[in-house]
């Protein structure tokens, strides 16, 4: 789609329609006003020849101060952070140490989508109760805005979907629209006290402090206030009570049509901003369609519907007061072609559709949050498995006083790509692998298509350059855990990247055993030998002095020894091997799988 076309046209209709919600706003007031001050000459109590002004002026002014502090005052109310916002819809802060494969995820979906979008990363919060696919953005500036996702719709997303959703997101916070709804909303609710004041001469005050203030001053057998109500109960006041009901809710009517289509707008203007930042059509077309399939947008929170107008989908009925347009319109903005093709699918399945109360789980025949238990659970068991290895060739662990972005590292496997690549000394994304390259518009974001490595990882890297470190033993079991807990795919896409970039570059010594320790920490523990000895393995004995090839080979002989000869073969090595070339002999150890107990103190030194 041309977004940047696209974009400049929701800006242009916003701002008419921003205009015409003004004129209406304008427009009720001095109709009430009108007919306010029009009542004393209906009645007889004036004279045309008289200066009209003291007719019309009172009630103008009146009605102007009562929609104006109405205003004021709702909008202090509305005036909270977006934790506040968060925490209401029953919204949980996400930590890197703390989350799941999905929640570590989506920290760096919003992280990488920040840098695309020129913004701060915001808190990211996490709806549990709600099985939907929706997310909200709340906040009034960038610096003080947040992130809210659902339950659904960090299992029921790819990596990219879930981008395009988040973005979508960030368009709405990179161009103000939570601040213009919060203003478009605060005005609405000053022009409905027009209407709320004739609902009080009409049946009198029935709110809960008003009612326990009768309680407790016991009204019933009060002369005054029971005058009062008298007063009140009389047919003039009564109709004066209905005529301002009438005069207010028509404007309150338009303006809510008004702010709607406002809100509508915006989010045209979202769609074709997620576009931009994320260079891609089709990952929020098809999150779009999960939603339209799904069939419900609807949150746990009570308060939520107060807040409709922040959230991806739409969470209730409408066609003029809807805060979202119809999805299948959203999807010709972004692919007319698209949209021919889905239409007859999704035909009848954007109508919202409201469960009873407690039925916020996903929806049956959904298998997405099994495969994401069983995922989660599988690594889990990775990291489990890989620190239990570790551990047989480490007995303590070491401290290591690292820079928070390379502990960062140890908690995902993004994060420990990224580490990874940097300890090999790779500088960004190769010039001859034939990717796509397309830059943002913001800070020079690299993003290449098809490239199997997210950039999230690139970005890291560039982090990590600032604050580079050796390769160590200690640094790339730091690491190892967290790599490990990813799709297989993502692993074998930075071995690909390591293992190009070693045959495009000369690399030093202590890399080459870095990256043979790697792969003897990935590969599968070997099965137990049978041989007592094995000619080729002696050449072990100056593993110091062999070529790689040449070192596989021996290590590959002497994988058909038994525990004992292993360890009679290594431990003439032991003593130096460990202290002079650590990388070297945990290699060894890794490989032959003899653990560090075979040697007492002298593998405790590497």
């Amino acid at each position: 789609m041309r977004f940047f076309r696209r974009q400049q046209q929701a800006r242009r209709r916003s701002a008419r329609l921003v205009v015409l919600y003004a004129l209406a706003l304008a427009g009720t007031v001095i109709l009430t006003a009108a007919v306010l001050g029009s009542l004393p000459l209906m009645f007889g109590f004036g004279s045309p020849r008289h200066s009209l002004w003291w007719y019309y002026l009172p009630p103008a002014v009146l009605v102007c101060l009562l929609t104006v502090a109405l205003s004021l005052h709702r909008l202090r109310e509305l005036r909270r952070g977006g934790e506040a916002v968060a925490k209401r819809l029953g919204g949980e802060r996400l930590q890197l140490q703390d989350g799941t494969f999905a929640e570590r995820r989506l920290l760096n979906v919003v992280a990488e989508t920040a840098l695309a979008a020129g913004l701060p990363v915001p808190p990211v919060y996490l709806l549990r109760r709600d099985g939907s696919i929706n997310a909200f953005a709340a906040g009034l500036s960038p610096r003080r805005a947040v992130i809210g996702v659902t339950q659904g719709a960090i299992h029921r997303l790819t990596r990219d979907e879930l981008q395009a959703v988040i973005a979508h997101e960030f368009s709405h916070i990179r161009h103000g629209d939570i601040r213009l709804n919060l203003r478009l909303s605060a005005w609405l609710h000053g022009l409905q006290g027009i209407a709320s004041s004739g609902r009080y001469f009409l049946e009198g005050r029935d709110d809960e402090h008003y009612l326990e203030y009768r309680r407790n001053k016991n009204v019933d057998n009060h002369p005054f206030d029971n005058g009062i109500e008298i007063i009140m109960q009389t047919l003039p006041l009564q109709a004066f009570g209905g005529l301002l009901i009438v005069l207010g809710s028509i404007g309150s009517l338009f303006a809510g049509w008004l702010q709607a289509a406002v809100c509508r707008e915006r989010e045209f203007l979202a769609d074709a901003a997620a576009v931009q930042f994320t260079r891609q059509t089709a990952p929020l077309i098809e999150a779009l369609c999960k939603i339209a399939r799904s069939g419900s947008c609807r949150l746990h929170a009570a308060h939520a519907p107060e807040y409709a107008h922040m959230m991806f989908g739409r969470i209730s009925a409408g066609s003029l007061a809807a805060t979202h347009p119809p999805i299948i319109e959203r999807i010709r903005r972004l692919d007319a072609s698209a949209a021919r093709r889905l239409a007859p699918k999704l035909e009848g399945a954007d109508s919202p559709v409201f469960f009873p109360d407690g039925h916020f789980r996903f929806a049956p025949g959904d298998e997405a949050a099994p495969v994401t238990d069983q995922s989660e659970a599988s690594y889990r068991h990775r990291q489990a498995t890989m620190q239990a290895r570790i551990r047989r060739y480490r007995p303590t662990t070491p401290h290591l006083p690292l820079h928070a972005d390379w502990q960062a590292a140890a908690l995902d496997g993004e994060h420990a790509s990224a580490a990874l690549l940097c300890l090999f000394q790779i500088q960004g994304l190769p010039e001859n692998t034939g990717f796509n390259e397309v830059q943002t518009q913001r800070n020079g974001f690299l993003r290449r298509k098809n490239t199997p490595l997210t950039p999230f990882v690139w970005q890291q890297l560039a982090r990590l350059r600032q604050h580079p470190l050796l390769p160590s033993t200690e640094l790339l079991e730091h690491l190892l855990p967290a790599f490990v807990m990813q799709e297989d795919a993502a692993q074998q896409a930075l071995l690909d990247q390591v293992r190009l970039h070693f045959s495009q570059q000369s690399t030093s010594r202590e890399q080459t055993q870095l990256w043979l320790l790697l792969k003897a920490y990935l590969a599968p523990t070997p099965q137990p030998g049978r041989l007592a000895h094995h000619p080729a393995a002696d050449a072990l004995i100056h593993a110091t002095t062999l070529p790689p090839k040449q070192l596989q080979t021996a290590v590959k002989a002497a994988l058909l020894l038994t525990e004992p000869a292993k360890t009679a073969l290594l431990r003439p090595l032991s003593a130096t091997l460990a202290v002079s070339q650590p990388l070297l002999w945990r290699y060894l150890c890794v490989r032959l799988d003899v653990g560090a107990w075979h040697f007492g103190a002298a593998d405790r030194r590497g």
